[in-house]
């Protein structure tokens, strides 16, 4: 996703330098080969050792943070970042330190440091489809943002590492926590705490009735700062039906202390289990429904009314190029005046859904993004 994100930042001419920062050394510094780019260079940090990290912090301008699995990771690097004044974007797709980060505002009001927290694909683009969603709606009060687990996979960029001893998969790392502890959603107006795969059917505009399964992600403690009328939100997984089972068996395994996180996360990613994970969703994958989309319920001219919103197209090379090329984004966002207010922020706080996806359609192929907005 880093990497997406670099090839991304560097097609614009305003770009004077990009530092690839990273604990592999190594694969840094091939990747910086490869661009053939005098204005980007690699760096060797260990973003652990915080004096380093502020060193290395301090000639940039923007800090673009796609070092996960974000419960471990967020806070600190943002904390860094508002310490030296530097404009901060990531893909956090954790909740809990989403909110850690959000309380962080007023730091970065007094450092003058616009941060945005978690702008890729989920969340990111989704959260801004629940925006235009809701917009067609005079009041809404349910948003519910889903996606695929089948697309959650990446074509190969030539620079993956091979899988190795003791080695562990963020994304997978992040998935098996958000399946094993307990997570936050909006219900009737109040937040709950509450255990993930819940089973739910919302009734899609032009789609019918898909199964979602509750995540916990950022979008459904973030929507309601975008609309506080908001008495329903969560995020959840499409098409899972088959896997539902072996997905529980695990998350209890690690809850209960049977099995760390980053076990668990090596047994779901590792040779083989992803792949015959991947075969067995596509073999009932509806193909008319997009991987992610946004849903919203509510009233429209004083009768209940539905409302759905997705892309069409979306950038090739997987979940990699999904998430970090609107990472990226964030920079033609700043150099725009386009985000205007100063602190820490979720994306549909600051970030003009038309904007945004205008940026989008040029790396969605020629027939660009493609926005859909359906309603009933």
């Amino acid at each position: 996703m880093g990497r997406a994100t670099v090839r991304t930042a560097l097609t614009y001419d305003f770009i004077s330098e990009v530092i690839v920062a990273g604990i592999d050394g190594e694969l840094a510094e091939r990747f910086v080969a490869s661009l053939e780019d005098p204005r980007v260079r690699n760096l060797h940090l260990d973003i652990t050792d915080n004096q380093a990290l502020r060193a290395a912090m301090r000639d940039v301008d923007v800090v673009l943070n796609s070092a996960g699995p974000f419960f471990r990771f967020g806070v600190p690097v943002l904390s860094a970042a508002i310490d030296e004044g530097k404009h901060y974007c990531d893909i956090c797709d954790d909740w809990q330190p989403t909110l850690d980060m959000l309380a962080l505002h007023e730091r970065a009001r007094q450092n003058q440091v616009k941060a945005v927290i978690g702008l890729g694909a989920s969340p990111g683009i989704i959260n801004l489809l629940c925006v235009k969603a809701a917009q067609t709606l005079d009041q809404v009060d349910t948003l519910v943002s889903a996606w695929k687990l089948s697309g959650a996979i990446n074509d190969d960029d030539g620079f993956t590492p091979l899988p190795a001893t003791g080695h562990v998969d963020a994304a997978a790392v992040h998935l098996m926590h958000c399946l094993s502890e307990k997570i936050r959603v909006l219900r009737q107006g109040r937040f709950i705490d509450t255990d993930p795969l819940e089973h739910s059917t919302i009734e899609f505009p032009g789609l019918g009735n898909l199964d979602v399964w509750s995540l916990g992600h950022p979008e459904a403690v973030t929507l309601i700062r975008r609309f506080p009328q908001l008495q329903n939100c969560y995020n959840g997984m499409l098409g899972i039906d088959d896997i539902v089972a072996d997905l529980r068996q695990v998350a209890s395994a690690v809850a209960m202390k049977h099995l760390s996180v980053d076990d668990a996360a090596r047994l779901l990613a590792g040779e083989g289990g992803r792949e015959a994970r991947q075969a067995r969703l596509a073999e009932k994958d509806r193909t008319e429904v997009p991987g992610a989309l946004a849903f919203a319920a509510g009233y429209r001219n004083g009768q209940p009314a539905t409302a759905g919103a997705y892309i069409n197209h979306r950038p090739a090379g997987g979940m990699a190029t999904i998430t970090g090329i609107p990472h990226a984004l964030f920079l033609p966002l700043l150099q725009g005046d386009n985000i205007k207010d100063i602190g820490v922020f979720a994306p549909e706080q600051v970030i003009d859904p038309d904007t945004f996806f205008e940026l989008l359609a040029p790396f969605c192929g020629p027939q660009g993004a493609g926005l859909t907005l359906v309603t009933a």
